[in-house]
């Protein structure tokens, strides 16, 4: 059976100086291959278990760190944030805080020197995921020239550069206008299932990612509160925590719980799908 891409073992970890646990005994496992979306309403955790995956918890953040997260089969106790990055890429929401160099060639290709790739592997490497995500145009553009969307695609670029078996998103359509998530999600899958790309993204607009994703996972004040395929966390969602419903099933659930004649009356009434 081959090393799951991500594997969390009973995690709590609390930020320096704060009251309560970010994360409390999270456990949970990504096979290769997978598409995971984290759910959940704000300071749920889902940024925090992001950055255990990469190595910024516990070597960046500092806090209280138990428990062991294994990224690739490394375990971030042992392997800090730059060794991580050969089998781990991360993205986050503000595209223009991982922009470090000038040109988009250079962007793309700064991870890959990172790693010790020699000039032609950096070359190719650059060429293979600029045409991956439709960025070839862009290469010799100055980066502070480049719309958000454009941006965010370079910044995926440079994390995806060298094929990590794992990429880590969070936020990753926040600044985008609808269209331009909807594509980056698109894109996400593709790469998933073309390159096989493990990705775990982190997402409030799940109405985007749903139809992309294999698992659905909740936090709640830093717990685990579901884990399922997006049908069964809707339906969980509806009974639980109906905020985290989509759009369409919030009406899908009002159309089937309405009697069928517009007067209703208690001969007809039904509690339908949300349990009344």
């Amino acid at each position: 059976m081959s090393t799951p891409a991500l594997a969390v073992e009973a995690l709590t970890y609390t930020y320096p100086g704060a009251g309560a646990p970010a994360l409390r005994d999270v456990t949970l496992t990504v096979a290769r291959g997978e598409f995971v979306v984290l759910a959940g309403l704000s300071a749920c955790g889902k940024s925090t278990l992001l950055r255990a995956a990469c190595g910024l918890v516990p070597h960046f953040h500092g806090g209280t760190f138990a428990g062991t997260v294994r990224t690739g089969g490394l375990d971030t106790r042992d392997h800090h944030p730059a060794a991580l990055a050969a089998v781990c890429g991360s993205l986050f929401q503000d595209p223009e805080t991982q922009a470090v160099l000038g040109s988009v060639r250079a962007e793309l290709a700064f991870p890959l020197e990172n790693h010790g790739h020699g000039s032609a592997a950096v070359a190719r490497g650059v060429e293979e995921v600029a045409l991956a995500l439709g960025i070839e145009t862009l290469l010799d553009r100055p980066t502070h020239e480049l719309s958000g969307g454009e941006l965010q695609r370079v910044a995926l670029g440079a994390a995806l550069a060298g094929r990590p078996q794992l990429v880590l998103l969070d936020e990753p359509t926040s600044q985008l206008d609808p269209v331009a998530g909807d594509e980056l999600v698109w894109l996400l899958r593709r790469l998933n299932e073309e390159w096989g790309t493990t990705v775990v993204l982190a997402e409030h607009r799940l109405e985007r990612c749903l139809g992309a994703a294999d698992r659905v996972v909740v936090l709640d004040d830093g717990a685990i509160v579901c884990d399922a395929a997006p049908s069964a966390f809707l339906a969980w969602a509806g009974q639980h925590e109906p905020t985290l419903q989509t759009p369409g099933a919030r009406r899908s659930c009002s159309s089937t719980s309405r009697p069928r004649s517009w007067t209703r009356s208690p001969a007809t009434s039904s509690s339908g799908c949300c349990g009344g």
